[in-house]
């Protein structure tokens, strides 16, 4: 979650309810996807009644009225969403129609997925060496 910061509280707001949506749209919450989420809530100082019409609704991507916080969007998406070392269809379906909604390609689509697996990668490599 490195880009977070760059988003406005009302991008913040919408960008968990992506995160959600996306986390949440194979119909599995498993343990793991929702401490991640709350984590995330927590990261994004965001209160604990979060409103979950972003969720439940049209996919709204209006907040994102910048292309740096449409990348910040979809690159920290792409993130969460292979942070499990599993991307199933319903999650992979959703982060296209994301990706859509922004106006990404899908040589943009490739090289943020490219940049998510990357950090991802970094990330654990740093957590191994933090532990020992």
């Amino acid at each position: 979650m490195m880009f977070l910061h760059l988003l406005n509280t009302s991008q913040k707001q919408a960008f968990f309810s992506l995160a959600q949506r996306t986390t949440l749209i194979d119909g599995e919450q498993d343990r793991s996807e929702l401490r991640k989420l709350d984590d995330l809530k927590r990261r994004l100082a965001l209160p604990d009644t979060q409103e979950t019409d972003g969720v439940l609704g049209d996919l709204d991507v209006s907040a994102f009225d910048t292309r740096q916080s449409r990348c910040v969007a979809m690159m920290e998406i792409l993130a969460l969403a292979y942070s499990d070392d599993y991307l199933d269809e319903a999650e992979s379906n959703m982060i296209s129609d994301i990706a859509v909604a922004f106006g990404f390609n899908q040589d943009d689509l490739t090289r943020m997925a490219e940049w998510a697996m990357s950090s991802l990668e970094l990330v654990s490599r740093g957590e191994a060496m933090i532990d020992g």
